[in-house]
C-alpha cells in the first residue's frame, strides 16, 4: 500500500514535504468537520496557528513546484479542494449526528492544540507515523 500510496504522489518528499502534507490533510478534514457540525473549531484553530498553517502551506507549493508545477499556487488550491471534497464524501455516508460524533476526537484535538508550536509537535508524531506511505527523499 506505500508503494501505491507513493506511485500516484508527484516527485519525492522530503522529511518538510511529509509534515506539511500531514498538516493540511488535518486542515482539510477539520475544515469539513466543523462545517457539517456547524461547530467553530475550524475558524478558531487556523486563527490560533496561522503561522504554522502558512509555513506548512508555503512547503507544500515548495514541493509542488519541486515536482515541476509551474503554477504551483494553483496546483496547491486544487490539491486542497480535492482533499476537502474527499473528506465530505467520505463523511456524507453517515448522517450528521453520527459524523459528528465520530469526529468528536478530532474536534477535541483541534481545541487542544495551543498554537502553532503544539500544532508542529502533533504534525511531526503523525508525518513519523505515516513516513512509510511516502516516497522520501534523501534529505
Amino acid at each position: 500500500m506505500a508503494a501505491q500510496a507513493a506511485a500516484v504522489r508527484p516527485g519525492c518528499f522530503s522529511s518538510a514535504d511529509i509534515e506539511a502534507e500531514q498538516a493540511v490533510h488535518f486542515q482539510a478534514q477539520l475544515m469539513v468537520v466543523s462545517d457539517i457540525c456547524r461547530d467553530t473549531t475550524y475558524g478558531e484553530f487556523t486563527q490560533r496557528n496561522r503561522d504554522a498553517i502558512m509555513g506548512y502551506q508555503k512547503q507544500m507549493i515548495d514541493h509542488f513546484r519541486r515536482a515541476g508545477e509551474h503554477r504551483a499556487d494553483i496546483t496547491f488550491e486544487n490539491y486542497m479542494t480535492r482533499l476537502a471534497n474527499q473528506a465530505s464524501l467520505a463523511s456524507g455516508v453517515r448522517n450528521v449526528s453520527e459524523t459528528c460524533q465520530t469526529t468528536s476526537g478530532m474536534i477535541a484535538l483541534a481545541n487542544s492544540i495551543a498554537g502553532s508550536a503544539d500544532f508542529r509537535r502533533y504534525i511531526a508524531t503523525q508525518a513519523a507515523a505515516n513516513r512509510a506511505a511516502y516516497l522520501s527523499c534523501q534529505d
